[in-house]
């Protein structure tokens, strides 16, 4: 698909050639024939029927160069030139077009700017399709090959034209008067890659490298194009059809421009420009003021700003050039000059043919000339090729030797009306006298190690277009140092050209006898005379040490399998911290790979690739990574495994290896001497947990870590952690276990050991009995074993489940419990709050008398009657409490005697234990019926 676009183009200072197309009336003014492309007559009815031949044929151009074209016709016939006929309809006839396909290919037809269905089909060659559509609006459009699939190059070649819809009313461009002509001409741009017209096969062309030669205005490059008649003080449209496929700026030397339209849609402000650019597949269409005309014809150049104005690669002007030619006032007689085409220059002789026909003025060639290197110096005549100039139409000839390098010769002709034509230049290399250059030089590889297998390529380019232009026939490289012409390593010249490809190979065997360092490679070349050309250098590098790996470990290890490196890499981690390529005489090169093998080496290059850290091995100094599975490692046998690194560098040297070692154990460690301490806690709010584990044989690595838990297993090392102490394959471990909310009971402690493989031992455990510590009172004042100071049977004794100390002395303030009252019943909350009963009445401070069967309670700061047993009916002797437990607002108790409570029936017992709820008394357990004697007085 074509890009389309455009832009201003500010005027620009041009060639002196050009600058003499704008003078009028000189001798010297360029003049070519009229316009003779082909054009269709107005349609008259409404709907015209037109016929279009799409038809091979061949054009010379102006530089000689025979070129295959491809075209559109009005009738059956070799196409003459690229593009085709202008169409011209007036708006709002129904058009059929019927296409002829004569190319050799399937083809169809696309009219740019019109409803129409595009073709993406086409016809075979051979075949004829009609095409029909309304032309609504006028203006100025492109018609080309339709895009067939692989049929890009079909335009290219020349398969494109111009369509002109008229408006209705005559001499206008568009609807609006200020669109008026006088008189209108179409230029079709076009280009020409010689590459691709001549090319055997067109449809295998690739498009990417298509590089116009010549560039066309109607089919015909300047001198050829033929010039645009106008008159003097008129309005002359141009409609400018760009079927090329790059922008062209387009001007007019002598006059500017007013464009009024593009695309065929109207402009809605005008723009007045020296040049427009025209994008590819674009429109345009441009008034011109025609200057007033002088006594001989004036001519305005109409040309691509752009200055692509030449023909192929030869000096001199051609290319997208025509001339508006303003007839003077009179013309008397011939006044145009002959053109001189196909100048060529062989074995030091100029040839060339100058012609004043075909419009040109039809007089007699007089005498032709030519210009070395420019037009100021003294010229050379040229011989008539028959002995005389007689004739409209003269073949010259002249002797060309110029000197070493490239010249251009500049050719002129003049008829037997003093008419002087056009210059047409020609490129002529003279005697070779230097040899060719020798750019671009390549070893591939440019990197070889100390022992090598295979050669290393040699390329380079040699160019002798700069200095003779002659053939390369020969070239030869030298290593280290530059020998005598002639007597290097010869090389493969191609194509015997003047620029042309030096390959070679230097072989192992070469290489191999170099020592490690930088080698200087010399490369030149000879062309067909003799000549060598200087050397250029390309360095190859011989390195013949490999790289040094360093800080190799394996992690983790040991391992039983089942240990990954982290969570997100299920194996054992194999790092190279450090893989270097030493510096040996000044070499050092790029790390290029490493490899890691388990237990024993292999081949080079048949390890485990290891990961460079940094995500490409690149530079000198590089880490490196691999991943063993857990899988792999589950299969190794108990015991220390070896992992062997080395590293590559980009020579292709092997480096030495480094190791370290995996060690696998499987075997579970195992416990022993578990105990807990206090057990029972009688009341100790914390116990230690002991125990000692081992990594037995044959692979003890040591233990990593202990837990212990209680109740549910948590999962393996989710436990509570133990401390360890030892090391190597024995350890003791323990744990301080807050026991406080643990509650009365038998509690079973559970734990187990990991070690440093992961492997886990069996669960073991012990029974823990935690138990509330005993607070008593006795019944004498005799101190319990180990409590010093003074005795008395008031005081509160704990024991620990180890050992007797005194709770509390309650003869002491703040409590002042008489030494003579005998403590027979307590329950204690905590530290600072219990309940009380004495074995005789007693008198407490701030409270008063308190009877043997009263409960009293102290708050912290003070006492207070709990249970007033007199007031609830606790009047005998035996109905005295010799032991209470307080439960909530419940009161359980035991008698001094056989005397039942009030409302409690059945035989009393001493032993018997009694509640009061606050309201009543009843009996909660019965001793004689649980098998308490009846003589046992709790």
């Amino acid at each position: 698909m074509r890009e389309t676009g455009k832009a201003m183009t500010t005027r620009r200072a041009l060639p002196r050639t050009l600058r003499l197309l704008a003078i009028a009336g000189t001798s010297t003014a360029l003049s070519v024939a009229g316009l003779a492309a082909l054009t269709a007559v107005p349609a008259q009815a409404a709907s015209p029927s037109l016929d279009l031949w799409a038809e091979t044929g061949s054009v010379v151009m102006p530089n000689g160069q025979s070129v295959t074209v491809w075209g559109y016709q009005d009738h059956d016939a070799a196409a003459a030139r690229p593009g085709g006929p202008t169409l011209r309809v007036t708006a709002g006839d129904e058009v059929t077009i019927t296409l002829h396909n004569r190319v050799g290919e399937r083809t169809g037809l696309l009219v740019q700017g019109q409803p129409m269905v595009p073709d993406l089909t086409g016809i075979a060659a051979g075949d004829q399709t009609s095409y029909t559509f309304t032309a609504d609006l006028p203006g100025t459009f492109l018609y080309e090959a339709a895009p067939l699939p692989n049929a890009q190059h079909q335009t290219a070649m020349g398969l494109y034209g111009a369509l002109v819809v008229d408006p209705p009313t005559p001499q206008q461009a568009y609807g609006s008067a200020d669109t008026s002509y006088d008189a209108d001409d179409v230029l079709l741009l076009g280009e020409l890659d010689p590459a691709l017209n001549n090319a055997a096969d067109p449809t295998a062309f690739d498009m990417r490298t298509y590089k116009p030669r010549f560039f066309l205005v109607n089919g015909h490059a300047y001198p050829d194009t033929t010039s645009l008649a106008a008159a003097g003080t008129s309005t002359h449209l141009l409609r400018y059809v760009n079927a090329g496929l790059s922008y062209h700026s387009m001007g007019v030397l002598g006059a500017t421009q007013t464009m009024i339209a593009l695309d065929g849609a109207p402009l809605r402000d005008a723009r007045h420009y020296v040049a427009e650019t025209i994008g590819p597949g674009q429109t345009a269409d441009a008034l011109v003021q025609v200057p007033a005309a002088a006594t001989v014809d004036t001519y305005l150049a109409v040309y691509d700003t752009s200055l692509g104005l030449h023909n192929s690669n030869d000096a001199g002007v051609g290319g997208m050039l025509t001339t508006i030619q303003v007839a003077g006032v009179s013309t008397p007689g011939d006044s145009t000059g002959p053109v001189v085409r196909v100048a060529a220059v062989t074995d030091d002789v100029l040839t060339a043919t100058a012609d004043d026909g075909n419009g040109h003025g039809g007089s007699s060639v007089q005498s032709v000339e030519y210009y070395l290197d420019d037009t100021q110096g003294a010229p050379v005549a040229m011989d008539a090729k028959d002995g005389a100039f007689d004739q409209v139409s003269e073949d010259v000839r002249a002797p060309a030797a110029v000197g070493s390098g490239d010249h251009v010769l500049y050719v002129r002709g003049r008829d037997a009306a003093n008419n002087w034509g056009p210059f047409t230049s020609v490129l002529v290399s003279g005697a070779d006298q230097g040899g060719p250059a020798t750019r671009e030089p390549q070893l591939k590889p440019n990197l070889v190690k100390g022992t090598n297998t295979s050669p290393v390529e040699l390329n380079a380019t040699a160019d002798d277009t700069a200095s003779g232009n002659s053939p390369v026939t020969a070239a030869e490289y030298f290593v280290d140092t530059l020998g005598t012409d002639g007597n290097g390593n010869a090389m493969t010249v191609s194509p015997a050209s003047s620029v042309a490809s030096l390959d070679a190979t230097i072989p192992p065997a070469a290489l191999d006898a170099l020592s490690e360092g930088s080698h200087p490679v010399f490369i030149h070349a000879q062309d067909s005379q003799g000549n060598w050309g200087e050397a250029v250098t390309v360095n190859l590098t011989v390195d013949e040490t490999g790289p040094l790996t360093t800080g190799l470990s394996a992690s983790p290890t040991p391992n039983n399998g089942t240990l990954p490196y982290n969570s997100s890499v299920p194996g054992v981690r194999v790092i190279a911290t450090t893989m270097t390529d030493p510096i040996s005489s000044g070499v050092n090169t790029p790390i290029a790979d490493a490899e890691a093998f388990l237990d024993t080496t292999g081949a080079n290059g048949t390890g485990i690739r290891l990961t460079p850290s940094n995500g490409v091995f690149s530079t000198t100094t590089e880490g490196g990574y691999t991943d063993i599975p857990l899988s792999t490692v589950a299969a190794l046998s108990n015991g220390d495994h070896t992992i062997s690194v080395h590293a590559k560098d980009a020579a292709g040297n092997w480096g030495p290896f480094t190791t370290t070692t995996l060690t696998v154990d499987r075997t579970r460690p195992t416990l022993g001497g578990v105990s807990v301490s206090p057990n029972p806690t009688l009341g100790a709010t914390t116990v230690t947990l002991s125990a000692s584990a081992t990594d037995p044989a044959p692979s003890p690595t040591g233990i990593r870590r202990a837990e212990w838990w209680r109740g549910t297993d948590p999962g393996l090392g989710k436990a509570n952690a133990m401390t360890l102490t030892g090391s190597g394959s024995t350890a003791t471990l323990s744990a301080t276990i807050d026991v406080s909310d643990f509650g009365d009971g038998t509690s079973p402690l559970r734990l187990r050991v990991q070690d440093l493989a992961g492997n886990w031992s069996a669960v073991s455990s012990i029974d823990l009995a935690v138990r509330s510590p005993l607070f008593y009172s006795t019944l004498g004042n005799s101190n319990p074993p180990g409590v010093g100071g003074t005795a008395d049977d008031s005081d509160l004794y704990r024991w620990s489940g180890t050992a007797h100390t005194r709770s509390l002395d309650l003869s002491t303030a703040p409590y002042g419990v008489p030494a003579s009252a005998n403590v027979d019943g307590l329950t204690r909350v905590d530290g600072s709050h219990f309940y009380l009963s004495f074995a005789g009445d007693t008198t407490l401070p701030g409270l008063g008398a308190v009877q043997d069967e009263d409960v009293v309670y102290w708050d912290g700061s003070g006492w207070s009657v709990y249970f007033n047993g007199t007031a609830h009916g606790l009047t005998s002797g035996n109905l005295d409490l010799d032991a209470i437990s307080v439960k909530g607002s419940t009161l359980y108790f035991s008698t001094l005697g056989n005397t039942s409570p009030p409302g409690v029936g059945g035989t009393a017992d001493d032993a018997d234990i009694y509640s009061w709820n606050g309201s009543s008394y009843a009996r909660v357990w019965d001793a004689s019926a649980n098998g308490l004697p009846a003589a046992a007085n709790v």
